[in-house]
């Protein structure tokens, strides 16, 4: 009889086969849009979501605080919401359906969860099943294989990992700080891929590790790589309240290559 493994002890992630058509598979990150703030830029978001729409490659995964959602006692402005929270889940169904095909997971931000929390409705989850897409939603993490290509080393199909999470604060407003937390998750898990958004602000790196072999009695070198997505927002409102550095916008696009196992990013 197999092993018994103890509850928690298995992680399960989202299996998508795709057909790359011989070319390389693009993923961008979509995470604070904050739909509903007056900040928001909505040409930004439709510009994006045109890209994923009409580029044949291109897919994005869902990474939280995709709605404002602000709520009385929070950081963000209630009364300065330009939608109720139903209606920004309105907007952001209308803005995303013509690409629900292209969604890869779905996972909250911090925002989604103040209204968790406050009434116990997850908006997050009323989206995805919305778009019809709620076996793609995780209240926690995501965990994504994409399988394509053919790899010219092995004569077989890549594949891919991806972890994503929303993010947290790193406890600073520096650049390292912020990228603390996106490390950290590699001790989580031996992912190739590592997506987190939260911190507005667009920036990503690679480390190197040696990945063990048991069966090969041997270690392999893997590269990982790095990404803290970016926003939608212009400056103003709580981040220039805060004096917090404007932000840009330019969502970075992940892509992974289809002939070897490579992964490289356009900011």
């Amino acid at each position: 009889m197999p092993r018994k493994r103890p509850k928690g002890a298995t992680m399960k992630g989202i299996k998508r086969y795709i057909d790359c058509h011989d070319a390389p598979i693009e993923v961008v990150a979509l995470a604070d849009l904050h739909i509903g703030d007056p900040n928001c830029n909505y040409d930004v978001i439709r510009k994006l979501i045109e890209s994923i729409r009409t580029k044949e490659n291109r897919y994005c995964v869902l990474v939280g605080d995709l709605m404002n959602t602000a709520i009385a006692n929070g950081k963000s402005d209630s009364y300065a919401e330009t939608m109720r929270p139903s209606e920004q889940l309105t907007k952001c169904y209308e803005l995303l359906n013509p690409i629900r095909d292209k969604i890869l997971s779905i996972c909250p931000g911090n925002h989604e969860e103040r209204i968790t929390k406050s009434v116990g409705a997850d908006m997050t989850q009323l989206l995805a099943r919305e778009l019809g897409l709620e076996h793609l939603y995780s209240d926690t993490t995501s965990l994504v294989f994409l399988t394509f290509g053919n790899d010219i080393y092995h004569c077989r199909p890549l594949i891919y990992s991806l972890y994503i999470h929303h993010g947290h604060g790193g406890g600073g407003r520096k650049v390292g700080s912020k990228m603390n937390p996106l490390q950290d998750l590699a001790s989580i898990i031996d992912a190739d891929v590592f997506i987190v958004g939260h911190t507005h602000l667009p920036a990503s790196f690679k480390q190197q590790s040696y990945r063990v072999i048991p069966s090969a009695g041997s270690a392999v070198l893997h590269e990982q790589l790095f990404v803290n997505t970016a926003s939608s927002l212009n400056y103003g409102g709580y981040g220039k309240r805060g004096a917090y550095q404007p932000a840009s916008n330019s969502y970075p696009v992940i892509t992974l290559d289809d002939k070897k196992h490579q992964m490289t990013v356009t900011l």
